[in-house]
């Protein structure tokens, strides 16, 4: 499936798409666990600014496992679709 894409801007797309994803995401992720480490190291005994900060690292763990998801997921549905009796072209596959 997706043949009619090869050699088109549509694979080009996908390329851009899932490098900007990779290249933004993953380091944005960093610097959000990072301050938000930060802002807890900082908290002292403040229960409220512990909490907050708690979430925050909460928020960033979630935000890293959706960047990480969309990554490998084109990976997963193509081998579980080769299973089944469909899978993609090979130009369709970003990584």
């Amino acid at each position: 499936m997706g043949d009619v894409y090869c050699g088109t801007g549509v694979e080009t797309g996908i390329g851009i798409v899932f490098g900007a994803v990779a290249g933004l995401g993953l380091p944005a992720t960093g610097f959000y666990v990072g301050r938000a480490g930060l802002s807890y190291m900082r908290a002292g005994g403040n229960p409220e600014k512990k909490n907050q900060a708690k979430e925050r690292l909460v928020m960033s763990g979630v935000g890293f496992g959706i960047i990480v998801l969309a990554l490998i997921s084109p990976e997963l549905i193509d081998k579980v679709g080769s299973q089944m009796g469909f899978g993609f072209s090979d130009c369709v596959k970003p990584f």
